[in-house]
């Protein structure tokens, strides 16, 4: 081992500009690296919590310490294996793989764009999505597995859940109005499923829109409508095997299954969790 090595300062700064905290290992500062790590993964929350930029910040002031570091570098620090060439790609890759994991059969976090679900979900609302179960797997746009969902006791009508659409790429958030077998019409405010009517309670009128709540499966959400829409009404049908009808909360305002049609049980990405206002 070279006890006279000392890290170059164009690595340092490289690796603060990219990797940012993982610059301190590099350099044999493995204090410097947990501090910046807890700090970039606070801002990353704020981040997605609040629509902000504050992990840009991160790459400046890196490789600004990283450089004075290096300046200061003392020589009788020992070489850690973390920061050899291939330490920080292992240590970088295998916590990348970590969240690649988790994003992917366990919970992930979205960003909901569009107002299909008010007044529950608002656009730019962040939301949690619990997956293990559902079968269809994957995260950053890469799907990893795409198989039915384990057992039919996780859905349930009322909840929200995330999905695919029919020829869509990319995720949306519905409410599960009915399970496969289930009898369902829709004329205007009536919602019939298996015979009974939802219950659906007026509580007050906005400059356009009604907003009223309404219960399902023993759950109590609020939907609104709009009077200058006309209702997308559904003939009365049962759902055939492995397949959900969803619908917005916005129920004016939304894309779900009376424009698609079924959802299929293999398209269901899992249960939203937690809606963060």
């Amino acid at each position: 081992m070279n006890i006279y090595w000392k890290p170059k300062a164009w690595v340092a700064i490289l690796l603060g500009v990219f990797l940012q905290a993982f610059t301190f290992l590099y350099l044999n500062r493995p204090k410097l690296f947990w501090l910046y790590f807890i700090l970039s993964c606070i801002a990353s929350l704020l981040d997605w919590r609040y629509q902000t930029s504050f992990i840009v910040s991160f790459s400046l002031l890196c490789p600004i310490h990283a450089y004075f570091v290096v300046k200061k570098y003392d020589h009788s620090f020992k070489r850690a294996w973390y920061s050899r060439w291939w330490g920080i790609p292992t240590i970088y890759g295998t916590f990348f793989m970590m969240v690649f994991l988790l994003r992917s059969f366990l919970y992930e976090p979205f960003v909901f764009p569009a107002g299909s679900m008010e007044p529950t979900i608002k656009s730019g609302n962040n939301i949690l999505v619990q997956k293990i179960g559902y079968g269809t797997y994957g995260t950053y746009g890469f799907t990893l597995v795409n198989e039915e969902i384990s057992s039919t006791d996780l859905m349930q009508r009322g909840q929200l859940y995330a999905f695919y659409p029919p020829e869509i790429d990319f995720p949306v958030v519905k409410r599960l109005i009915a399970l496969p077998g289930d009898t369902l019409s829709i004329r205007g405010n009536e919602i019939t499923v298996n015979g009974s009517v939802l219950t659906t309670e007026k509580l007050y009128d906005t400059d356009r829109e009604t907003i009223f709540k309404q219960q399902l499966n023993g759950v109590t959400y609020f939907i609104q409508r709009d009077s200058m829409r006309p209702s997308a009404d559904v003939d009365e049908k049962v759902l055939p095997e492995k397949s959900y009808f969803f619908m917005g909360d916005n129920r004016d305002n939304s894309a779900d299954s009376r424009h698609w049609g079924y959802i299929t049980s293999d398209s269901i990405i899992g249960e939203v969790v937690y809606i963060f206002d």
